[in-house]
């Protein structure tokens, strides 16, 4: 785990264990720390988190990867085909890098782009940029903005990015009602009601 942050144990194997659907799973070939061997491992991305078990099925993972702050850079060569690394530019100096491999080009692309998108921090700036894009619009629908979010970020997907334009017109019908029958209930009374605290008008 990168710098010093510590898992609570219980926590992270609950998570691993989670009955939904991981973000991404398959098997990597993972560079050992003792060797130069890569060993082959499952793989499950979890929000920001990659397990990796002996098999497919294991009960307890060998391990997990943190991934927030980190880079993933391809590492390809003539020898070693299909490989990227997973760093951290800017955690403590001499920090391990994890070296990994995919079993072939479109593997590795896939876990590449899941992997370069699965921390807070770049969900947080795509959450940004999407709401600087509604506000220079003013509408947002289905567009191909909405599909590159769905695309980097399963909870999109899943649930879809909300419809600011219908949120907004339905909470104000909710309120033109509330301050009709705000009107109206002050009209009736008032000669009781003086010097209102709160005015609308």
């Amino acid at each position: 785990v990168p710098g010093h942050m510590k898992l609570h144990e219980t926590s992270v194997l609950g998570y691993s264990r989670a009955a939904a659907p991981p973000d991404r799973q398959g098997r990597l070939y993972k560079k050992s720390e003792r060797s130069s061997a890569y060993q082959r491992r499952w793989c499950e991305l979890r929000g920001n988190l990659l397990f990796y078990w002996e098999r497919q099925g294991d009960r307890e993972p060998l391990g997990l990867i943190l991934l927030e702050g980190c880079t993933v850079e391809l590492q390809e060569s003539a020898t070693e085909p299909f490989t990227f690394e997973i760093s951290y530019p800017q955690g403590p100096p001499g920090h391990r890098a994890y070296k990994m491999a995919a079993e072939d080009q479109a593997s590795m692309e896939g876990w590449v782009r899941a992997l370069s998108t699965a921390s807070f921090d770049y969900l947080r700036a795509l959450l940004m940029e999407l709401e600087g894009q509604y506000r220079a619009s003013g509408a947002l629908g289905t567009t191909p903005l909405e599909e590159r979010a769905a695309r980097h970020s399963p909870l999109v997907a899943a649930v879809g990015l909300p419809d600011f334009e219908g949120l907004h017109q339905q909470f104000g019908e909710e309120i033109v009602k509330l301050r009709a029958r705000w009107r109206e209930e002050r009209a009736g009374g008032a000669q009781t009601a003086q010097g209102n605290l709160i005015d609308l008008e």
